[in-house]
């Protein structure tokens, strides 16, 4: 009987060992897959960052860089070459070459189309005569101003429409030579007003290339208007 109850305690003795043996393993288990566990998901959450972090950083970076770009020492010289820098002041002309400019340019775009002053589109050819010469001066007094005159006045006579003109400015045009004695070209630049009895007015501006003589008796006139 000791011999057995002996074999008895050490049989529960090792059984007990066992369970604590599993036991210790189970916990080790446990914590291994806790630390595994633990360890992918920051792992994982981590990956998302450096998965969306990038793309973040390369948006940020695309708009980052842009900026720089515009505003960097090199681009804004490179930017200030491609803008033209304003034209110097256009070349004035004569006194009486610009008197006479503005008076032929007056007259040649000037229209009235209210009951009882001009009669056809061309009335303004024919006062403009009086400041021309030549084969110029015979055009603009003889010369019709044909289909598309004639709808332009017809719509201008409907609404009694005044057309004035203000000269903003005469100079020598680009490339022109300049004056000489008897010669010179001069460019208009106006202001177009067309009012009608009734409604807004509306504003245009315009110019007009012109080529002048002086004549014997010392006067200037318009012969012609080319294209300079």
């Amino acid at each position: 009987m000791p011999k057995t109850d002996a074999a008895r305690v050490r049989a529960q003795r090792g059984t007990i060992a066992l369970f604590v043996a599993a036991a210790v393993l189970a916990a080790v288990g446990v914590a291994l897959l806790l630390g595994l566990g633990g360890g992918e998901s920051p792992a994982g959450s981590g990956s998302a960052p450096r998965t969306t972090a990038p793309s973040s950083a390369a948006v940020g970076n695309g708009k980052d860089d842009t900026p720089p770009a515009e505003t960097s020492p090199n681009a804004e010289p490179s930017g200030s070459h491609d803008v033209p820098s304003p034209d110097p002041d256009p070349a004035p002309v004569p006194a009486p070459v610009d008197e006479v400019a503005r008076a032929f340019t007056t007259a040649w775009a000037s229209h009235d189309a209210r009951p009882g002053r001009d009669s056809s589109f061309d009335d303004a050819s024919r006062r403009a005569a009086a400041y021309a010469a030549g084969d110029l001066a015979e055009d603009l007094r003889t010369h019709t101003s044909g289909s598309a005159g004639t709808q332009q006045w017809l719509s201008w006579k409907d609404r009694q429409i005044q057309v004035t003109v203000t000269v903003l400015r005469v100079s020598l045009p680009d490339g022109a030579p300049a004056p000489s004695e008897d010669s010179s070209f001069a460019r208009v630049i106006y202001k177009l007003k067309e009012s009608p009895a009734k409604g807004p007015a509306t504003e245009s501006e315009e110019q007009v290339a012109l080529k002048l003589r002086r004549g014997a008796d010392g006067s200037w006139r318009v012969v012609g208007l080319p294209n300079v």
